[in-house]
């Protein structure tokens, strides 16, 4: 017997109960007619109504701001996370998607603490660590996340400035993304953690040209794992901004990019993450495996990125044409 086929198999008794479930449960993540809806919506109520009959209803059902619906999605968040445990996905794929909030909380804390600040609301309880522990003394914290700590801290125990938190806790996170995808041997995850790599550099890359920061210290804002080479993006920052966003978007692991909106600070960020759009919809075809079941938790995180912009813009008063041009492409 092949290889390809055993692999075959193997995946669709594997993972066959959990991929079948998925086809069910996609089909009720929201297309465009849904955020149309909410686009139109006149106002915060009516946005809750449509959503009312929709998977977000029970968490949104007593919402009346922008921090209940803060609370509310990350609710849904985490059901949607746990699904990757029920589908007996390996450890490393859970760890992929819930580490990254470890994080996120870890960079909160130093923060909050570079800035003698209370924590208030600002961590969430989407990762591995709970997100009390963080409350306590950062030494005692896991110690991937206390590493990264102590490296900010000088001898008399003061913390480093917020732009050093950003690089440190960032290249960490990145670092262990990468990792934690090659421990998975799944080749998908690999692809989307390089991927992820790739428009993060992209992004700081065209920030910084965009600030004219100095060429010296590029290489050491960018992250390692992606495709994109640092010495090519390092060659192509002395050109003029222009063509050094069409060399940007020329490279290989930015397929299909349109330079425009790379040089357009308000479409920067929407025409990148919509890579990682089309790499899903590519995952979501593939009959047997982890693919359908990591797209299909990547795309109700999009959602509720979506469903959190569309409600806590309209609460600030945003148009339509403000509301849509925050939308990322969907997955169906």
């Amino acid at each position: 017997m092949s290889i390809p086929l055993y692999k075959t198999v193997h995946d669709a008794v594997f993972y066959g109960f959990a991929v079948g479930k998925v086809r069910v449960l996609e089909t009720r993540i929201f297309g465009s007619g849904t955020y149309e809806r909410l686009v139109d919506a006149p106002t915060f109520a009516e946005q809750k109504r449509i959503l009312s009959d929709t998977v977000y209803g029970r968490y949104l059902e007593g919402a009346t701001g922008a921090d209940d619906v803060e609370v509310g999605l990350e609710a849904a968040l985490d059901d949607f996370y746990r699904f990757l445990a029920e589908a007996n996905l390996p450890e490393p794929v859970v760890r992929f998607f819930r580490v990254r909030y470890d994080y996120a909380n870890l960079k909160a804390v130093l923060k909050a603490r570079a800035l003698d600040v209370p924590l208030d609301d600002m961590l969430v309880n989407l990762g591995i660590v709970p997100a009390e522990a963080f409350s306590g003394p950062v030494e005692r914290l896991p110690g991937y996340l206390a590493d990264v700590a102590a490296t900010l801290l000088d001898e008399d125990g003061r913390m480093a400035d917020l732009d050093a938190i950003d690089a440190a806790v960032e290249h960490a996170a990145f670092g262990d993304l990468v990792e934690t995808a090659r421990a998975s041997k799944s080749k998908a995850l690999k692809e989307l953690a390089r991927l992820m790599v790739d428009v993060a550099n992209a992004r700081a890359a065209i920030r910084a040209r965009r600030k004219e920061r100095p060429g010296v210290d590029l290489a050491d804002g960018l992250f390692k794992g992606g495709a994109l080479r640092v010495s090519a993006i390092e060659k192509a920052y002395a050109l003029p901004f222009p063509e050094f966003v069409d060399a940007i978007a020329s490279m290989p692991a930015l397929h299909g990019v349109d330079a425009e909106l790379l040089a357009d600070p308000s479409g920067l960020d929407v025409v990148l993450d919509n890579l990682i759009s089309r790499f899903l919809r590519h995952a979501r075809a593939v009959q047997f495996g982890p693919e359908p079941v990591i797209a299909y938790v990547m795309a109700r995180e999009a959602e509720v990125t979506a469903v959190r912009t569309l409600l806590i813009g309209r609460l600030a008063g945003l148009d339509r044409d403000a509301l849509r041009s925050r939308l990322r492409e969907l997955y169906v």
